[in-house]
């Protein structure tokens, strides 16, 4: 599936969008936009891909997506057997650049704000504080109307900027690689591997998503993303695999299968040479 461009309908009396949304099911393929998203997710479970990064979200989490960065959520499986009691409630915010105007965000007092608008281009995870914080704000914020709007969103974003309970989703190379390319294939080779990166994946069978032959497809991954096909694909398993460690939920050994890899050698040896401490080692870190 390609890169699907999100078009985000605006009312016409409102400079931005607020809404809440209660559906049995995420809906939303692998897409971006050109609007800053601020996403609630008060009730549902799943996986959610920012770029490169690959994680679980569920009850309660908050996320701050900067513009035009891939990103999709879905719902664990059992969402999609009709069960009445599994359902999505979500509020979000999109708003664009735009309504804040150049004028406002150079003034002294918005540097923060500016500075954190820039840097949002990886994504944020919201934790702590900030999120029941900002839990509280979004309360008030889509049934309030006129100016009041606009207040609480800056009173929002004024939380975000003024934040330390901020953890990024998707890495800088991933961010560096398509600030240089609007190439469909690099879109479509990180859906590919995000969504089948738990299971052997063959070189070949990524080739044919880009419509490369193995040897083109090869030089295509390093011109873009400075990695073999290899080191890309193990990349994003162990950035997976750092977060699982973190949730210690699972054993070494069913984090090593649950991330793809076909042993818990290859896996540790591999998670050393990136990241250049164990996975044991990052587990007591945690």
């Amino acid at each position: 599936m390609a890169l699907f461009l999100e078009e985000v309908p605006l009312n016409t009396h409102y400079s931005f969008r607020s809404k809440i949304d209660v559906l049995p099911h995420i809906i939303v393929p692998w897409h971006y936009h050109p609007e800053f998203e601020l996403i609630y997710i008060e009730k549902s479970q799943g996986t959610l891909i920012v770029g490169d990064c690959i994680d679980k979200f569920t009850d309660g989490d908050m996320i701050f997506l900067g513009p035009n960065i891939p990103h999709v959520m879905k719902n664990e499986d059992s969402y999609y057997t009709k069960n009445p009691n599994l359902f999505v409630t979500a509020k979000v915010i999109h708003f664009k650049k735009e309504i804040l105007g150049d004028r406002l965000l150079d003034l002294p007092e918005f540097h923060k704000l500016k500075f954190f608008l820039k840097n949002s281009t990886r994504g944020f995870r919201i934790h702590g504080k900030t999120k029941l914080r900002m839990v509280e704000l979004f309360e008030n914020l889509h049934d309030s109307k006129g100016p009041e709007r606009i207040i609480l969103l800056l009173q929002l974003l004024n939380v975000l900027s003024n934040s330390e309970d901020l953890s990024n989703l998707a890495s800088e190379a991933f961010v560096e690689s398509f600030k240089h390319s609007s190439n469909q294939k690099l879109y479509q080779i990180y859906e590919y591997v995000s969504k089948n990166f738990q299971q052997k994946i063959d070189l070949e069978a990524a080739a044919k998503v880009a419509h490369l032959s193995k040897t083109a497809f090869c030089r295509f991954i390093k011109s873009k993303t400075n990695k073999t096909f290899t080191e890309f694909l193990n990349e994003m398993r162990i950035n997976y695999a750092i977060k699982l460690l973190v949730e210690g939920k699972l054993s070494m050994a069913q984090i090593a299968y649950e991330c793809g890899f076909n042993s818990p050698s290859y896996f540790n040896k591999q998670f050393k040479s990136h990241t250049g401490l164990t996975p044991q080692e990052v587990k007591k870190q945690s």
